[in-house]
């Protein structure tokens, strides 16, 4: 019901309150001073030319509204998630816009002092792509597709705080995120490993799982996701996974609804840690530059542990380690061994493929003191082990051959082992077999540098603070998708070293655009500050935002970044709030109609379909047409230009036909006979508030009538 009140809270209502000030007359005739008659009837030629009459004025009484520090009303930080500038405004945008503007108002309207801001959510592959075909730079593509779409947001009148505008192509925003990525490197939680990826062969990048269809194709070009080893950046999100999953107990659940369990469903029960293992081979050499790492829910078992367990898809699972098959289940015995981290000694490692790991991992600790089948394996394979677990006596089992640990029951030791691994640098905070850390590194160059340079005798050395940000190198035209874009820079790419002076080169990946994406709310209050990220007053008093605006599409993975970050931000005092967000609404889709021809698979514009004796068919070839209703593209040909709807409609009927009959969290099904049945009822919305117009006009009229009649 708020929403159908608010929807009505457009352009037309602006014009009726300025209607209602102390001089209607002159306000009246002020407003069709170009024709000077109010027409009975309000017709969509009429709403256009008022709309364009009145939007300056309007756009202007905007920026007089905007917050205030120094009055002391309430504030209300309404947050719409800002569009990546492809160039053209899609109807998603329209309505998630129009949706966060009314609320604005409606909050402006009620007294409170309301933070409503826009930006661009500017690096990322579809701009270099893009570049690439069009022989031009991405900054160039970007920058002019911003120009056009902040004048299509324009047009669309919303009543957004464009000072406080951001751009995360821009030095003066990366700079930042560089900034709190040094932090999180200074904290350990920013670290290079090898690891096996998702390759794009298409886009030449690494992709993150979630960025995969179910066919195991690639989100943005379609190509099929091959899998290989490349050395990568990774933000240890598992430290935090713990307190993400403790701080949604604190969160509204009336506000967050379904977006609670769906983050709990991605972090997973935090009941276990991991344990991280060097490694070497039978002559006693190294092996690995990065330790073997392996989730376990029984960390207090460590003394017990005799074998590790790999899955066949593990990365050491390499022809050049297999040592001899074991078995006829295809068990593989490696040449490698992991090293206890604290007794020191050797570990055997075994493929084993019919194995029964933890959720979401590929290895497993032995532990034949604790598991019946550790225990049947290791006899089988004549692996020694030392039993770790007393008597079951009243259901309380004590640890035995554990050193400081013995005598403890599982649960208490569980708790301090836990401490004394991360203590002493080979166990994580607790966290999920299903969580991951985040894998930031991409392959491009169109995104934030990740400001680390690597030396041969220093190996990994963080830019110091005050050279940030380092600044991606002008390129005025691309050629190719080739990941070595950044690599051919020489004069950018090599540096000498900032603690010992040897020739050392920058990091030539850069940073996932989610990256950017995590804390551009807390920008958003200070976008003109130099000295730091945001200043810490403003963010205590504004923080957290009261509504969060987006596709629930985004109500995992870009959400759960967001409040690593928010987390991270907190511990390190530079935010008072630990959870960022008060409220989520997540607007549905807007779904256009689809004709996909059942022969040949292809789709159909909606003029080469007809329906004969009730079904759909091909016009040329009269083939069955499925007809559904999809995200709007413009490959399915079922896209709607905006700018052609509020050209023909304008401004008010499209924003409150997105508005009315459907509730913001459901999905809008968008067709030319919907749009008019949907404008035909805001007209008579509108009509109501013309009526009274032309009674306030009336009452004007009579006014000078009846004064002038008391003169004679």
């Amino acid at each position: 019901m708020i929403m159908k009140t608010c929807g009505r809270l457009n352009l037309t209502w602006n014009i009726i309150q300025s209607l209602c000030k102390a001089n209607k007359t002159a306000q009246t005739r002020f407003l069709f001073s170009l024709t000077g008659d109010w027409p009975t009837k309000l017709d969509t030629s009429i709403k256009k030319e008022m709309e364009l009459y009145w939007k300056d004025y309007i756009q202007n009484h905007h920026k007089e509204k905007h917050i205030k520090t120094w009055e002391k009303r309430d504030k209300y930080y309404v947050l719409s998630m800002f569009p990546y500038p492809s160039g053209q405004l899609h109807m998603g945008h329209v309505r998630v816009y129009t949706i966060s503007d009314t609320m604005a108002r409606y909050h402006r309207l009620n007294g409170k002092q309301v933070i409503h801001p826009m930006g661009w959510d500017a690096f990322g592959l579809p701009a270099e792509n893009a570049a690439i075909d069009h022989g031009q730079s991405p900054e160039q593509w970007t920058y002019s597709n911003i120009k056009s779409m902040k004048k299509q947001l324009d047009d669309l009148c919303c009543s957004f705080d464009w000072d406080r505008e951001i751009t995360t192509c821009h030095p003066s925003y990366y700079k930042w995120t560089q900034y709190i990525f040094l932090k999180m490197f200074d904290c350990g939680l920013a670290y290079q490993k090898n690891a096996l990826v998702n390759w794009d062969p298409v886009d030449q990048t690494v992709l993150a799982n979630e960025q995969i269809d179910e066919e195991g194709k690639s989100w943005r070009s379609g190509a099929l996701v091959e899998r290989k080893y490349l050395r990568q950046w990774y933000l240890r999100t598992t430290a935090y996974s713990k307190k993400l999953y403790d701080g949604l107990s604190g969160v509204d659940p009336a506000l967050w609804k379904d977006i609670i369990q769906m983050q709990r469903n991605w972090i997973g029960q935090c009941n276990g840690c991991i344990l991280y293992f060097n490694l070497k081979s039978e002559e006693d050499e190294t092996i690995e530059e990065d330790p073997l790492s392996v989730w376990t829910d029984s960390p207090e078992g460590i003394f017990g542990i005799s074998h590790v367990l790999l899955s066949p898809d593990h990365y050491l699972n390499n022809q050049q380690y297999h040592k001899k098959s074991i078995d006829h289940s295809g068990t593989v015995e490696l040449s490698l061994y992991a090293i206890h981290p604290v007794l020191g000694t050797k570990l055997s490692l075994y493929v084993k493929p019919d194995e029964n790991y933890p959720e979401n991992t590929k290895s497993k600790l032995g532990i034949p003191g604790f598991n019946e089948g550790d225990r049947q394996f290791a006899d089988a394979n004549k692996i020694t082990w030392q039993q770790i677990l007393g008597p079951d006596v009243d259901h309380d089992q004590r640890l035995l051959n554990s050193h400081q640990f013995t005598g403890m029951n599982r649960l208490e030791a569980f708790k301090l082992v836990t401490q004394f691994a991360k203590k002493q640098n080979f166990g994580s905070h607790m966290t999920s077999s299903k969580l991951d850390d985040w894998l930031i590194s991409r392959q491009r160059y169109w995104g934030t540098p990740i400001p680390v340079i690597h030396c041969p005798q220093c190996k990994v050395v963080p830019v110091p603070y005050d050279q940030l940000p380092v600044v991606l190198p002008i390129i005025d035209r691309f050629t190719d998708k080739a990941d070595s874009t950044l690599k051919q820079q020489t004069d950018w790419l090599n540096v000498k070293c900032h603690k010992c002076g040897s020739d050392a080169k920058r990091e030539t990946d850069t940073m996932d655009t989610f990256v950017d994406s995590s804390w551009y709310f807390l920008r958003y209050l200070d976008s003109s500050n130099t000295d730091k990220p945001f200043s810490e007053h403003k963010a205590s008093s504004d923080m957290p935002v009261d509504l969060y605006i987006g596709g629930k599409e985004h109500a995992i993975c870009h959400l759960f970044f967001a409040r690593f970050f928010n987390h991270f931000l907190y511990d390190q005092k530079m935010v008072t709030v630990r959870e960022p967000f008060n409220n989520l609404l997540t607007q549905g889709m807007v779904l256009g109609q689809t004709y996909k021809d059942q022969t040949t698979g292809q789709y159909l514009k909606s003029h080469q379909v007809k329906i004969e004796d009730g079904v759909a068919v091909n016009k040329s070839t009269k083939s069955p047409v499925n007809v559904e209703w999809d995200k709007m593209s413009k490959s399915k040909h079922n896209g709607v230009n905006p700018q052609d709807v509020l050209n023909e409609y304008g401004i008010d009927s499209t924003r409150l036909c997105l508005l009315s009959e459907v509730s913001p969290q459901y999905e809008r099904l968008w067709t030319k006979k919907i749009l008019c049945a949907s404008a035909e009822g805001s007209s008579q919305g509108l009509g109501s508030g013309w009526s009274v117009c032309r009674g306030l006009q009336g009452l004007g009229q009579y006014a000078q009538w009846h004064g002038s009649r008391r003169q004679t």
